[in-house]
């Protein structure tokens, strides 16, 4: 048997000030002092409207909308940052009327190219390039050409079964969240998001509802960085996003690595260095034998040399189960919302892999990825939504 003996403490250090006493009023506005917060959408719906009204010309804080409602995008002007700022990105979304899971983004348009993307929101897909796959299918928009930078994702995020608005018509014995609240860092792509940008956010839905999001920014100071350091020169290559985006429009789903390879040149300046791939991937269709249900390897080339291997796969959705009041339950205990996927849960973000490069020659290179797609059922098919942006830093 054992017996604890508490011994006398000869020497007691204390500090010799115990500091200045402050209010928590105080604190909060101390810190709030190196926040720079951004306010994009504030409780906006992204519904299914069919028809939608855009004026001819490009204003700031103007709400455009797209693909049926569906898409909303604004211009939005930035604080000029200097680096070793951090930045996260928050978006807030309840149902508005819509039952399912759906999949959404939150995305900045390029406009440094001869073509964007903002030209097929305005014009019409058949202003955007078109890749073409080994049948013959056309998907716009979805990579980058010498002229033409497809969108770059901030955030794919995916709705849960009818938060909010569902809560009340659901009793299960589940107390419900009435909000889901996605945040992530996006530090790497700060230089995109200083002093002007278009951002957007699409959520794919044909309910008159829909649902209900808010979206801001948080640039977040660094004491250390606040004097007049030259600003670094970065190189942001965005390769490719196949998330149809303009899906109520008509934009192909990334059906293209049906027996294919997805193949996009790139070019490289003089001096790159440091040079980090950021990549998200994830997949759908579904039923059983559906690519949302089924592990698969991606396997991604850099000039035909294997540059890395990843299967996106979650086992963590049923966590996330009191988000989803309107999901479907089985005679097992079971709920839809609760079984793993392929890289996304019902109600959360789709967290990026990013991959070190290194250094990058001077001149033009090529990306392969390669998804064994499963193959179709009658009318159910898979798909793979899929966003590459090369980040690099330039001497």
């Amino acid at each position: 048997m054992f017996y604890l003996v508490k011994k006398p403490v000869k020497h007691l250090c204390c500090p010799a000030c115990w500091g200045k006493k402050l209010l928590r009023q105080s604190i909060r506005k101390k810190w709030r002092a190196y926040i720079k917060e951004v306010r994009v959408f504030d409780n906006q719906i992204i519904n299914w409207e069919g028809k939608t009204e855009n004026p001819d010309d490009e204003r700031f804080d103007f709400v455009y909308r797209y693909a049926g409602g569906t898409v909303v995008l604004k211009k939005v002007k930035l604080p000029d940052v200097p680096d070793g700022t951090s930045l996260f990105v928050e978006l807030k979304q309840q149902s508005n009327g819509d039952a399912y899971d759906r999949t959404g983004s939150v995305f900045v348009v390029p406009v440094d190219q001869k073509q964007s993307f903002l030209d097929g929101l305005k014009f019409g897909l058949a202003a955007l390039p078109a890749y073409k796959s080994k049948q013959g299918i056309a998907y716009q928009g979805v990579v980058a050409t010498p002229e033409y930078a497809p969108v770059i994702e901030l955030v794919r995020f995916f709705t849960p079964f009818g938060i909010h608005y569902f809560n009340d018509k659901r009793n299960v014995g589940i107390q419900w969240e009435d909000t889901t609240v996605y945040k992530q860092e996006i530090t790497e792509l700060l230089p995109l998001l200083r002093k002007e940008a278009w951002i957007g956010v699409f959520i794919g839905n044909y309910d008159r509802g829909g649902h209900k999001v808010s979206l801001k920014l948080d640039y977040h100071l660094n004491r250390q960085e606040l004097s007049d350091k030259p600003a670094k020169k970065y190189w942001i290559q965005p390769v490719f996003t196949t998330t149809n985006i303009m899906e109520m429009a008509g934009q192909e789903y990334a059906t293209m690595f049906d027996s294919d390879t997805l193949t996009v040149a790139f070019d490289v300046p003089k001096g790159v260095k440091n040079v980090t791939f950021r990549y998200l991937s994830t997949g759908h269709g579904g039923w059983d034998n559906g690519d949302e249900f089924v592990q698969k390897t991606n396997e991604i080339f850099i000039d035909s040399k294997p540059f890395f291997n990843y299967t996106p796969w979650r086992t963590d959705c049923a966590t996330y189960r009191a988000f989803n009041p309107a999901s479907g339950n089985f005679w097992n205990g079971l709920s839809s919302s609760d079984y793993s996927r392929s890289g996304w849960c019902p109600g959360t973000v789709s967290n990026p892999l990013y991959m070190p490069v290194g250094v990058l020659s001077e001149g033009l290179h090529t990306i392969q990825v390669y998804i064994p797609l499963g193959k179709r059922d009658g009318n159910m098919f898979s798909a793979w939504n899929i966003s590459g942006v090369f980040i690099g830093e330039i001497e």
